[in-house]
């Protein structure tokens, strides 16, 4: 799986960087650039707008097909990389698309469009997007899909998608999308206009979406994040019977937290509680800087040991509240005795703590 960059180079990209969905190993990715313009809406679930006012990492409220550049970006990939399976992403189609622009797209080359759909009913949709733009999208699905291969993905938002997921991802079907992924809405503590889902919501969607995607012959998708809320979430790897020689923690997020218990027994697993974010936020992806050594803080004391930190947490060499990896590091060793190191994904971690030393 590939990212093709705005400097016109293909970056090597992993599943834990993707929503932890497995995905082909000939997709590139086209994000957005730059030169992306407005997305268009004002969605009540937009992660953007319920961020923390002391978050450094700011993005923009861009969309992909608002990028003068797009096409020329696609056909690069397309001429010089034939061999790659093109997908658009990060896009709601409320703005830059119609039948001229689905036209230009496939010109171009593009093979698959990943949409931010969240519902096929109009009124619920432009309601749910906070835009007037956003019923157009309904009645262009039927030709994107015939054009494209359309991902569908729902963001899970109680009194909008839920009790009618069902019927949903019939509509999706009937019209030839060929993919949908199901998201529950994140609320951080600052997000007033929706609520997380219930466990007994998460079940209902997830046994619905399935037995109606078997019925209708759509894929459905069930993300990790999903199960996670579930505790149904299983790494493809079998426990990590060591035991390291000085003290050792494995620091996460709490979704994640019981699996790592399961894979790495002889280890104690130490779950980060996000408070910088708040609400149902649990991935290790959002841990910052001031929640982890607030959790390190409660560790004992030691000569010297090591604490393992997700390196999904870091945003090139700092995290979102801020703090360098080279601050977080020395003041853990400086305050606590720990080294510390980082993993993207948990099979990196013996050969880490090898490493160190530590077995």
């Amino acid at each position: 799986m590939y990212e093709f960059t705005e400097d016109f180079r293909l970056r090597k990209i992993t599943k834990y960087e993707l929503d932890g969905v497995d995905e082909r190993e000939d997709l590139v990715v086209i994000p957005p650039s730059s030169k992306a313009g407005p997305c268009g809406s004002n969605c009540l679930f937009c992660y953007l707008r319920q961020n923390p006012p002391e978050m450094i990492y700011k993005v923009s409220f861009h969309d992909t097909l608002n990028d003068p550049e797009l096409e020329k970006r696609i056909a690069y990939v397309s001429e010089h990389y034939p061999e790659l399976w093109i997908r658009v992403t990060d896009t709601a189609g409320n703005v830059g698309l119609d039948e001229k622009r689905i036209e230009s797209l496939h010109e171009a080359g593009l093979d698959e469009m990943q949409i931010s759909l969240h519902t096929t009913k109009k009124e619920k949709r432009i309601a749910l997007m906070r835009s007037p733009l956003a019923g157009r999208l309904i009645d262009l699905l039927p030709l994107a899909a015939e054009t494209f291969r359309i991902i569908a993905d729902i963001i899970l938002t109680p009194g909008y998608n839920v009790d009618d997921v069902g019927e949903i991802i019939e509509d999706l079907a009937s019209v030839g999308v060929a993919e949908v992924r199901l998201f529950p809405v994140g609320v951080t503590r600052y997000n007033t206009n929706v609520r997380p889902l219930t466990k007994e919501e998460l079940i209902f969607v997830k046994e619905t979406a399935l037995d109606v995607g078997k019925e209708v012959g759509i894929k459905v998708v069930i993300p990790p994040i999903f199960k996670a809320l579930l505790d149904e979430f299983r790494l493809d790897i079998k426990p990590f019977e060591i035991e390291p020689e000085i003290p050792t923690y494995i620091l996460t997020g709490e979704l994640a937290y019981p699996e790592l218990r399961r894979v790495f027994p002889r280890i104690p697993v130490v779950a980060v509680k996000n408070e910088f974010f708040g609400g149902n936020i649990g991935t290790a992806g959002l841990l910052t800087g001031r929640d982890v050594l607030r959790t390190v803080e409660r560790l004992p004391e030691v000569d010297l040991g090591v604490v393992l930190l997700p390196e999904l947490m870091f945003y090139g060499d700092r995290t979102l509240d801020g703090f360098t990896r080279g601050e977080l590091v020395s003041r853990i060793l400086v305050e606590k005795g720990y080294m510390v190191e980082s993993a993207l994904e948990p099979a990196e971690i013996p050969r880490l703590l090898e490493k160190v030393g530590a077995l």
